[in-house]
């Protein structure tokens, strides 16, 4: 797990997206993370590098956002160990209970999920 912190001004502008969307603030900062890192490189990477490097304002920017100190409001610690919920699931001992069915029904959702995060992509011009 990463903690990542962030300015007030860019942590709003997040909260409202997320609140826009009805997304959970880290499913939103997920969902941008993901499609800055599934992006293709620039053709001319060092050269773009060199440009952003000799901006005075971004490296102003970049000092900024290096030199804050984390937020401990921002750190949301996990509510449970996904492994040990699904180990239970298979030890579950019931005539009734399916595990396929709800593994299929887990792959539905996330299926859901997906649909939703491109046709939220296709709407803000991003795929």
């Amino acid at each position: 797990m990463t903690t990542i912190t962030l300015p007030e001004q860019i942590a709003v502008q997040l909260q409202r997206r997320a609140t826009d969307e009805r997304l959970s603030v880290e499913a939103l900062a997920i969902a941008y993370i993901t499609h800055g890192l599934t992006r293709p490189a620039p053709s001319s990477v060092s050269a773009s590098t060199t440009e952003l490097t000799n901006d005075p304002e971004l490296l102003a920017l970049v000092a900024r956002i290096t030199a804050l100190p984390p937020n401990p409001a921002s750190i949301i610690p996990a509510k449970g160990d996904l492994a040990e919920v699904l180990r239970t699931l298979e030890a579950v001992d019931d005539p009734a209970y399916d595990l396929a069915v709800e593994i299929a029904a887990l792959d539905a959702a996330e299926l859901e999920l997906r649909a939703l995060d491109r046709a939220n992509d296709i709407a803000e011009g991003r795929g």
